[in-house]
C-alpha cells in the first residue's frame, strides 16, 4: 500500500507545487487528501469564516486539484475545514492516519512567518509526523 498524504491546497502556485510533489510520492497505490482550510488570520478575530463560505470557496479552489489527481491516476479526496490552515492540516492528518503532510511555501522570512502566521512555519514547529515543504517554482 502506498503513502497517504495530506496536502494543503489553496490554488496558489506554491500549493500547486506541493500537490505535484504529493501526487508523485503517493502514486497510484497511495492516496492524496487535498485539504482546503480557511479562517481569519487577523489578531483578535472572534469568529471563523461561515462554514457555507468555506465549502463554496473550497469546492471551487480544489476542483482543479482533484482533476489533476484523477488525470495522474492517483486516488484523491477533498477535505474542507473551517479552521486555520496549520490547525486543519494537523487535524486532518491525525484523523486520517496520514503518513506525511505536504505544503508549499513562497519562501517568507522567519519573521514574516512568525508575525503573519505562515502555515509551513507553524507546521515545522508542531507536526509530529514527516512534513514536506515544497518551494514555489521559480
Amino acid at each position: 500500500m502506498g503513502l497517504t498524504i495530506v496536502v494543503g491546497y489553496d490554488g496558489s502556485e506554491c500549493a500547486k507545487a506541493a500537490l505535484d510533489q504529493a501526487l508523485g510520492l503517493a502514486g497510484p497505490s497511495g492516496k492524496v487528501i487535498i485539504t482546503y482550510a480557511d479562517a481569519p488570520p487577523r489578531i483578535g478575530a472572534s469568529s471563523l469564516v461561515p462554514p457555507e463560505n468555506v465549502v463554496a470557496l473550497g469546492k471551487k479552489v480544489t476542483a482543479e486539484a482533484l482533476q489533476v489527481a484523477r488525470e495522474r491516476g492517483v486516488p484523491a479526496e477533498v477535505v474542507l475545514e473551517n479552521d486555520r490552515p496549520a490547525e486543519a492540516l494537523l487535524k486532518v492528518a491525525e484523523r486520517t492516519g496520514a503518513d506525511i503532510i505536504t505544503v508549499g511555501t513562497r519562501g517568507e522570512s522567519q519573521l514574516t512567518g512568525l508575525l503573519l502566521g505562515s502555515t509551513p512555519y507553524h507546521l515545522v514547529h508542531r507536526a509530529t509526523m514527516p512534513l514536506l515543504v515544497v518551494p514555489q517554482a521559480a
